[in-house]
């Protein structure tokens, strides 16, 4: 009896010494904050342009305005940001720019960021309903990758989360998976530190979720393809097999929009888009604003609207087609207000590696959607 007494005091005695060190180095941790917890969503203006913030965080002006102001806020994403231009080249200052030309008292101010999709700037737009006004919300929409940001729960080579909302098997829109700009994983550090040494990165870790559970089948190139073929693909991948056209085979980058036929994962894509649009679009007229989506229309847009042309990549073929690209467009903003707005410049994107819109473009841009909205009746004085 008393040799049981000893196991089961030794095994007390164990129990409580491993419990009070899990206990000190949970509260070791804790003070180094390490390993920090994953924040879910970012801001890049503090790192990037810290004389540029605003109190949101966004690269723009200062949010203030009198009571006689027409409020503008315009949504978007590394487009609006312009990290390539100066200040007052910013889309949001040259648009208050235009539009001077037609009302003096207007104030325009960006909610926007590298990388955001359509969720992330309706989260920050309900951030700035909390506290503040807009007569007029404008979303620039971004073709080349606003529905692939929308519907992956990580973005970026690092796989940075950010809030995600996703389609249930009818159609309802579900999310966001948790609140924009707080951590997002366990509290507690050994659980973390665990994870960080031996478990997965988060971002990977949703990312497998997403494509196990959630998401239907991505385009799927062809095997043979009897016909004319460009290998510009290859050629690139051949010197840079590390990174060129990763993720492309789940539709994460690359020309999504354009393959042809559409996959099952692109009518997700835009079906989940239109549901986020109509979100943002109810955020504000129930704020007594005004909700108008526009993109740019490039020249390549515009030309061979029927051409179909096939790629080569690691022994698949990939169909693209101008005209499908137009099709999802058309099916995204189907019933919103939108315009396209031509651009006829020669040099419309910063260079030829970087396809981002050039300050000369900037400026045709928003001194075109300025004469739009100039001809809206609630912006006319009265």
């Amino acid at each position: 009896m008393k040799n049981n007494n000893k196991k089961l005091y030794a095994l007390l005695a164990l129990t409580l010494g491993i419990l009070f060190a899990v206990v000190i180095a949970e509260l070791m941790l804790q003070l180094l904050d390490f390993p920090p917890r994953t924040v879910s969503g970012w801001l890049n203006c503090k790192s990037k342009n810290p004389d540029q913030c605003n109190s949101m965080g966004f690269r723009s002006r200062e949010i203030n305005y009198s009571d006689d102001d027409f409020v503008v806020v315009l949504l978007g994403d590394s487009e609006v940001y312009a990290s390539a231009l100066s200040f007052e080249q910013m889309p949001e200052r040259r648009l208050e720019h235009f539009l001077k030309k037609y009302r003096e008292n207007v104030k325009v101010f960006t909610i926007g960021d590298m990388g955001y999709g359509q969720d992330q700037q309706y989260l920050a737009l309900k951030k700035y309903f909390k506290k503040h006004r807009a007569d007029l919300v404008l979303l620039m929409f971004t073709a080349r990758n606003d529905i692939e940001n929308n519907i992956f729960p990580a973005s970026g080579g690092i796989d940075s989360i950010k809030p995600t909302f996703w389609l249930e098997k009818n159609g309802e829109l579900r999310g966001p998976t948790e609140k924009w700009l707080e951590p997002a994983d366990s509290w507690f550090k050994l659980v973390l530190l665990w994870q960080y040494y031996f478990g997965k990165q988060l971002g990977k870790s949703r990312l497998e979720i997403w494509e196990k559970d959630i998401l239907p089948a991505p385009y799927r190139p062809l095997n043979n393809y009897q016909g004319e073929v460009d290998y510009s693909w290859q050629e690139i991948w051949t010197k840079h097999p590390q990174r060129a056209y990763k993720g492309l085979d789940i539709e994460r980058i690359g020309p999504g929009n354009k393959f042809t036929p559409r996959s099952e994962r692109r009518k997700y894509g835009i079906n989940l888009t239109r549901k986020l649009f109509s979100e943002i679009k109810e955020l504000t007229e129930a704020n007594n604003g005004h909700f108008i989506i526009f993109k740019e229309t490039r020249p390549w847009e515009l030309d061979n609207n029927g051409l179909e042309k096939v790629y080569y990549l690691k022994g698949k073929y990939y169909k693209l087609s101008i005209k499908q690209y137009q099709d999802n467009l058309g099916d995204i903003l189907d019933g919103y207000e939108h315009y396209n707005i031509p651009l006829n410049l020669e040099k419309y994107t910063k260079n030829s590696e970087d396809f981002h819109l050039s300050h000369e473009a900037i400026d045709k841009l928003m001194e075109k959607l300025s004469l739009i909205i100039s001809k809206k009746q609630y912006f006319i004085e009265e």
